[in-house]
């Protein structure tokens, strides 16, 4: 929304008496009852969009509810909290008779996480995101990193992502080579981590998973639905991305499958300067996962009709797939031209 847009509604006294947090949730009750004698209370001919902008306060609080967001609250541009007195803003814009509040999301999928029981501790998933970004970029990239106690300068959550994939067997102290700038002709060990046969072996497989779920889910990132017509579309261009919902109905984590999937895209290519600096921060992987908080959504029976036909539109890339590898193994076969 842009900054001068806002919903204004009259409403009764008794709604000064309580909170910040307790305003939001008369004014944006999650009760669709509730929701419909507040819009009752809209002069619907001074600004005929009021139900529009209803529309997305109540999205917000949805998702301030669900824990996907925190709201920043302010008057006139003064931070409040949320368990103040809604009566001590009165006349916060100069009119004694009103209250106008400023509301600003702040996504945290980490929070979301833990409240919903995806993760046990913030520590635990924090710390299974810096072991598989410091193997990344070992692999990817190449970087060198001193083994221990040649570490000077580095992170101490860097330091105990790669004591965590030692313990694993996934890196090791790389083998003197022939040619090694340290100790030329030299037998012995580098002093550098190098990713070991057993850490390629856990590659491949974290590969494995994320390309199954991009060939299973990555058709719901382009999702047009019609309940009405009982029509679910994919690929036009102009959908929503409703992989992060479809996760969630699937019983799949979506921080797992969101960071492999952010893992394999790319997305920590443009950190290669500072990543071992990034690395130390909550505030990087908050907006790394961003998108399992702030993420398209539709209803429940939307949703199933969504499923319904998204495992028919795959069963029938599949079955085209399956036809064209036929055809080419024929025409190889009749010596044919297979390009």
């Amino acid at each position: 929304m842009a900054p001068d847009d806002c919903l204004r509604v009259d409403l009764p006294p008794e709604f000064l008496d309580g909170s910040v947090s307790q305003l939001l949730e008369g004014v944006f009750p999650p009760d669709a009852d509730a929701q419909q004698g507040i819009e009752a209370r809209f002069d619907l001919r001074a600004n005929p969009d009021l139900p529009e902008i209803y529309a997305v306060f109540l999205a917000v609080c949805e998702e301030w509810r669900d824990w996907r967001c925190a709201l920043a609250v302010s008057a006139a541009g003064v931070p409040v909290e949320m368990d103040e007195p809604v009566s001590s803003l009165a006349g916060s814009d100069g009119d004694a008779h009103s209250v106008t509040l400023r509301l600003e999301q702040l996504y945290g999928p980490l929070e979301y996480a833990l409240r919903h029981g995806l993760w046990s501790s913030r520590d635990e998933l924090l710390d299974w995101m810096r072991s598989l970004m410091a193997l990344y970029f070992l692999d990817k990239h190449e970087v060198e990193l001193a083994g221990p106690g040649t570490s000077a300068g580095m992170g101490p959550c860097l330091a105990k992502a790669l004591e965590h994939l030692q313990s694993e067997g996934f890196i090791g102290l790389q083998e003197q080579g022939e040619d090694s700038p340290d100790q030329p002709g030299l037998p012995g060990l580098t002093g550098r981590f190098a990713i070991t046969p057993e850490g390629r072996q856990f590659i491949d497989r974290l590969l494995g998973e994320t390309e199954t779920y991009i060939d299973l889910y990555d058709h719901y990132q382009d999702t047009l639905v019609d309940v009405d017509r009982d029509v679910a579309e994919f690929g036009t261009g102009q959908g929503a991305d409703l992989r992060v919902q479809v996760f969630l109905v699937e019983g799949l984590d979506p921080i797992r499958t969101v960071f492999l999937l952010r893992l394999y895209d790319g997305t920590l290519d443009a950190r290669l300067r500072d990543w071992a600096e990034v690395l130390e921060s909550t505030d990087f992987f908050e907006a790394v996962l961003e998108p399992v908080a702030n993420r398209d959504g539709v209803a429940p029976e939307a949703v199933e009709l969504v499923l319904e036909h998204g495992h028919a539109w795959l069963e029938e890339q599949q079955e085209q797939a399956r036809r064209k590898a036929a055809d080419r193994e024929l025409l190889r076969r009749a010596g044919g031209d297979v390009s």
